[in-house]
């Protein structure tokens, strides 16, 4: 596809998901808790289609997942220890 026409696209659905909601079909909100961390997530994973999978990328993404889910109220700390030991184990499972 195209990018004029990917961009359309994501212009047309923005623009019924915004009239959908003056409708009150679904209720809709540009700004929800947390929106900002997509600045952080969203770059990571274009770099990561583009470029392949780094150490930045990786970083970046999960910061940004984690900002998000502490934004919508889970209390993630329990879970960083033994996600970065299951990280650090798929890597040196992977790494020719």
């Amino acid at each position: 596809m195209k990018k004029k026409s990917l961009f359309g696209l994501i212009l047309l659905l923005l623009g019924v998901l915004l009239l959908f909601d003056k409708f009150d079909f679904v209720k809709f909100n540009l700004f929800f808790s947390g929106w900002w961390t997509l600045f952080l997530i969203i770059p990571a994973l274009l770099s990561m289609s583009r470029t392949g999978i780094t150490i930045g990328n990786v970083v970046l993404l999960v910061l940004g997942i984690g900002f998000l889910l502490r934004e919508n109220g889970w209390d993630i700390n329990g879970y960083i220890i033994p996600a970065i030991f299951i990280v650090l184990g798929i890597g040196i499972i992977v790494r020719k």
